[in-house]
């Protein structure tokens, strides 16, 4: 998972009908990218303030709108641009 894939998560479950299906599996399964599990296990710490009947715990969700923005400022995903290569002279390609 991306750091903006990890945004998106906790952004969808801020939003006006979470899924906690997904808010769980994420927040419960390790990640392979360090910074990435580094704010899946905060997420783990805040989701019984935020997952649970009634409302949630503002302070919690004020620290997940932060980590989103985090998140999305170190996000790794761009656009990069396509390098065309020269053709060698001569190739099977060339006619």
């Amino acid at each position: 998972m991306t750091t903006e894939e990890a945004a998106a998560v906790i952004e969808r479950f801020l939003g006006e009908t979470p899924d906690s299906v997904e808010w769980c599996d994420f927040a419960e399964t390790p990640q392979r990218d360090r910074t990435v599990e580094r704010y899946r296990r905060r997420c783990d710490q805040l989701s019984p303030l935020v997952n649970r009947p009634g409302e949630m715990d503002e302070a919690a969700v004020a620290e997940l709108r932060s980590m989103t923005e985090e998140l999305r400022s170190m996000s790794t995903e761009t656009v990069m641009p396509i390098v065309c290569r020269e053709r060698k002279k001569g190739s099977s390609d060339d006619d």
